[in-house]
């Protein structure tokens, strides 16, 4: 019999096996002129069931996988690794067409076209071997193996064969550095090895994923790349590694990945190989509020949607088929609204805040008269919502959950307060450490450029509250420069500075001082009106100088230390919002800052509260006041206070 007959006798005779047999046959026939070789994998294995399901495993899946093709694939590629090197940031306008550039637009070559029978087999013998040659493995299930080791790709990054460079970069980790049999340990003996190889971060540019080839060489890209990596490595070596993410995060407006190993007890373990190990008994956070969890998959997961795929009215996010909910791995509390079908339709939706609207996170039928959510984040804010018509609507008045109740927020219309406000996003830890980072700098003002002699002198306190900060000189002595001097063991980290000369701005000035860390952050940076942009000075103890070419009699200076723009800023109109249940968010009015904070006297009580920048940004979150000061649900928890005093004095 001739060897064609054979395959497809030997495909026939699978296909009429059973019903779920359908998605290999519509792989097969998608392959189309490639259908041989896929069909050469299934034959080679003809006699070993178990690497035959995992053949068949891939090929059922691969028609949704593709790699990109196109130049600008290369051109990006070359503008990270000139990151890398350099450390500098692109131009503006570089920045915008890379993060706007579309790069599923171009060239698709879908794997089920391409791939050989020579690279599925090969990539299944090193799998299996990987699998079976790790005493962690010994009672992983084949399910388990299929999603965790075997796949040859991640996303859309290039078709490569890569399990034999990345065994032999790393092997030896697991044949000399841990020789043991905790799967937990191993994890975090390569990944010890990982980070300190290092990885550079760089969110300038939106790029597709890297691939293999490229981050076996060159460590650089975005948080997702650092999974990628860790999945490519951690998969080679027979460790069980999956991608967990949040799809959105209220307090980032976007997503994070991470990743998980499978442990023998069958649970999953967060980790993040560049940040933090592997823990038994320990919850993977990044500090900010997910609500819900999901992993990515390889293998389709629409079975298990079978209930809602055909359904309009529930939104295409819950229908991603390559993506399961994993957040009983990540948060073991449940949450409860009343709901009826008559108001929400089959389904209620829990959802976060966005500064546009809310956005579900999970959905759960209605029964007996309530909707419950299993497994989600405590200590989140959340609004009950239903979704009719291709849009979400909010039912009720969201709530704070505690992990045992809902918490409403009702705002009491009939008792206002008066409220001052600072920011318009929550305050992070590092935010405050950029702060404090001026701590001890000390601003001098003379007419010598080596300060032999100070006319007047000030030290920034040990603890700055908010961004802009003023410092008032005393009439009198003329002076031509003024000097910001980082204390002995800090560099200078400045994000503006303005100065003032008989009521009027000084715009005429040369500056000299530290050479700058990097070309990107110049002096010229401290003076650019951009906030977000900063002078560092490369060196500890590091100082900025000011010449105005003549004496002048300096009446005053405001300065921002490095800081992320969202405390309330000079100049920008904002508006003020609280949340009204079903009627939504209603407006408390427009105020252009005249100071560096806002004051309303309109406020219900109890409300759920937002402020609006209409002149920039993006960074807005929901918050509360609580003991007169704005109180964002962050992990963090740290409230944004009034400082006693912003305006300073020098002596």
């Amino acid at each position: 019999m001739k060897p064609k007959t054979i395959i497809f006798i030997l495909a026939a005779c699978l296909l009429a096996g059973c019903g779920q047999n359908r998605r290999l046959e519509e792989a097969l026939q998608s392959a189309g002129n490639n259908r041989q070789e896929l069909e050469k994998v299934l034959d080679f294995y003809r006699y070993d069931e178990e690497k035959l399901a995992a053949a068949r495993f891939l090929i059922e899946n691969m028609p949704k996988y593709y790699s990109l093709h196109g130049v600008e694939i290369d051109t990006v590629k070359a503008r990270l690794l000139k990151f890398k090197k350099d450390q500098v940031a692109p131009s503006e306008d570089e920045k915008a067409y890379w993060m706007g550039f579309d790069f599923e637009r171009l060239e698709k070559v879908y794997d089920v076209k391409v791939v050989t029978a020579d690279f599925l087999i090969n990539n299944i013998e090193r799998a299996f071997r990987a699998w079976k040659g790790r005493p962690w493995n010994k009672h992983l299930e084949f399910d388990d193996f299929c999603e965790l080791i075997l796949p040859y790709r991640i996303g859309n990054e290039p078709l490569e064969d890569w399990r034999k460079a990345y065994e032999e970069r790393y092997g030896w980790v697991l044949d000399s550095l841990y020789t043991g049999n905790d799967v937990v340990k191993a994890t975090n003996a390569v990944a010890h090895v990982l980070r300190e190889e290092g990885f550079v971060y760089c969110w300038d540019y939106q790029f597709p994923h890297l691939g293999a080839s490229f981050l076996l060489d060159h460590r650089v890209g975005m948080c997702i790349d650092t999974c990628d990596l860790a999945l490519y490595v951690y998969r080679a070596l027979g460790i069980p590694i999956a991608m967990d993410l949040y799809a959105y995060s209220s307090e980032t407006r976007k997503g994070h990945t991470w990743n998980a190993v499978r442990d023998t007890t069958g649970r999953f373990i967060g980790f993040w190989f560049s940040e933090q190990d592997a823990i038994r008994d320990s919850v993977y956070s990044d500090l900010r509020k997910a609500g819900k969890a999901f992993r990515q998959c390889f293998g389709s997961q629409r079975d298990q949607m079978k209930k809602i795929w055909s359904d309009p009215q529930v939104p295409d996010f819950f229908k991603n088929a390559y993506r399961k909910d994993v957040s009983e791995d990540y948060y073991q509390d449940t949450v409860r609204i009343p709901a009826t079908t008559e108001d929400y339709g089959q389904y209620a939706y829990l959802g976060v805040f966005n500064p546009h609207d809310w956005i579900g996170i999970d959905m759960a039928e209605i029964k007996d008269g309530q909707a419950v959510f299993p497994n989600v984040e405590r200590k989140v804010i959340y609004a009950p919502m239903s979704h009719r018509d291709g849009k979400y609507q909010v039912m009720d008045y969201p709530f704070y959950f505690d992990g045992k109740q809902n918490i409403p927020y009702r705002p009491d219309t009939m008792h206002k307060e008066k409220v001052r406000l600072l920011r318009k996003n929550p305050l992070f830890t590092w935010h405050c450490e950029w702060l404090n980072n001026m701590a001890g700098c000390r601003i001098e003002a003379g007419n010598d450029l080596q300060f032999k002699k100070v006319n007047y002198s000030f030290r920034v306190p040990d603890s700055l509250s908010i961004a802009y900060n003023i410092v008032q000189f005393p009439l009198g002595k003329l002076c031509r420069y003024l000097r910001f001097k980082a204390a002995t063991e800090k560099d200078t980290e400045l994000g503006e500075f303005w100065v003032y000369s008989e009521g009027k701005e000084v715009k005429t000035f040369r500056l000299g001082g530290s050479e700058p860390e990097n070309i990107n952050r110049i002096r010229e940076k401290a003076c650019d009106g951009n906030p977000l942009t900063r002078f560092h000075s490369l060196e500890l103890g590091g100082q900025l100088t000011v010449d105005f070419g003549r004496a002048i009699r300096i009446d005053s200076l405001a300065f921002m230390p490095r800081n992320d723009d969202n405390f309330v800023r000079i100049g920008d109109e904002y508006e003020l919002f609280y949340q009204d249940g079903i009627n939504g968010w209603k407006s408390l009015g427009k105020k252009i800052a005249t100071r560096p904070w806002l004051d309303y006297d309109n406020v219900p009580r109890g409300a759920l509260l937002h402020l609006h920048c209409h002149t920039r940004g993006e960074e807005e979150q929901a918050f509360q006041m609580k003991d007169g000061k704005q109180f964002f649900v962050s992990n963090q928890d740290i409230p944004v206070r009034l400082p006693l005093v912003n305006c300073f004095r020098a002596e």
